[in-house]
């Protein structure tokens, strides 16, 4: 007969587990290093699983959206990507169906205007963002499981516990980090020339973003470098390097910790994985304050790229941009004059047959001598 037994006390349940526990949850915090290591928080003492994580990576600028087109309908500016911020604030426009226009409207946030705050960047780390409020919150867990030891009298689990939590600063000072903006809106004397620009998705779509120059060098033409608390040899060297030290010491203070200490902490990296993942998932936005407003995008659907693009150019009253999206032949320049054209004569979107004007072209084009 199968004999089939449990543990029948307490301590003869085995919790290394929380060892592995503390490297588990990696691929989460390279995901959100980024936002961990931009806010003052991140030097806030407390755990966190796969500390190793943060220093996985160390870009030199901000991600951006590749196959996505921007070009200034007035300026010319012409950039491969749709930059990070402007992929913040909207998508690029390939999680709509193919051959649509979206229009938008980006302006300042008029309190901004009126309070005239001139040192502050209008796009900075939030306050009371996703990864803030899981730092003060796993600081807080920390500190508790720091006295609980104390009361128990658990010197290795209390050293364990103090040295992961300096760790954590320690690795975060090697990845802290701020971006390299543009100064924020300041008033300007005389006009501020248009800045609208043409976002192009691969599959077809076009976004149509007015706003003024400034908001446009901001948020799709500015280079998006990034400016870090310390080089690369200090950060990925030294803080790297001491914080692996310190990072396996702790782990191996953790495993001859007492076994309610060690249940505790199993608990409390299950719940920050959790938390960590969750934050991986949301928007990114939320992790940012920006003194800018976005409209309600006005969605416009068409059967074909060609009307697609007669509907853009509608909007932007404007073909100098349209040219690096179609051939360069003589029956598509003829289609874009004769669009242009009928922008200026005030002709209604809806009435002028953008697909049959070209195919009248190509045959007359193709006509037989």
């Amino acid at each position: 007969m199968i004999n089939i037994t449990f543990p029948q006390v307490r301590d003869d349940w085995s919790l290394d587990v929380v060892n592995i526990l503390a490297f588990l949850g990696e691929h989460n915090i390279i995901a959100c290093s980024q936002q961990i290591c931009m806010s003052w928080t991140c030097f806030l003492p407390r755990l966190i699983p796969a500390p190793q994580g943060l220093l996985a990576q160390r870009p030199k600028k901000l991600a951006s959206e590749d196959e996505t087109t921007v070009t200034g309908v007035w300026t010319g500016n012409n950039r491969p990507v749709l930059q990070y911020f402007g992929r913040m604030l909207h998508t690029d426009g390939s999680d709509l169906s193919p051959f649509t226009t979206r229009l938008l409207k980006i302006q300042w946030d008029s309190a901004i205007k009126d309070k005239s705050l001139k040192k502050r960047y209008p796009i900075r780390p939030r306050l009371f963002s996703p990864m803030n409020m899981i730092a003060v919150l796993s600081c807080a867990m920390t500190f508790g499981l720091a006295g609980w030891a104390l009361a128990l009298g658990d010197a290795v689990a209390l050293t364990g516990i103090l040295v992961m939590s300096f760790t954590t600063p320690l690795l975060c000072l090697g990845m802290c980090w701020t971006p390299r903006m543009v100064p924020r809106y300041r008033p300007t004397r005389g006009l501020v020339p248009p800045g609208t620009v043409v976002i192009k998705s691969s599959n077809g779509c076009f976004t149509v973003v007015e706003c003024d120059e400034q908001i446009a060098r901001l948020l799709y033409f500015h280079p998006e470098y990034i400016d870090y608390a310390v080089s690369s040899f200090t950060g990925r060297g030294l803080s790297g390097t001491v914080g692996g030290l310190t990072l396996v010491g702790s782990i191996v203070l953790f495993g001859n910790a007492v076994w309610a200490l060690k249940a505790a902490l199993a608990v409390t990296y299950t719940v920050l994985n959790l938390l960590y993942w969750v934050a991986a998932i949301l928007p990114v936005r939320l992790s940012w304050h920006i003194d800018l407003t976005v409209s309600q995008p006005e969605i416009i659907e068409d059967h074909s790229f060609t009307q697609c693009l007669w509907t853009t150019i509608y909007h932007t009253k404007k073909i100098d941009w349209a040219r690096e999206y179609v051939p360069k032949t003589e029956v598509w320049n003829q289609w874009l004059l004769e669009a242009e054209n009928k922008v200026r004569l005030g002709v209604e979107l809806e009435s002028w047959d953008a697909f049959g004007a070209l195919n009248s072209l190509l045959k007359e084009r193709h006509k037989p001598e």
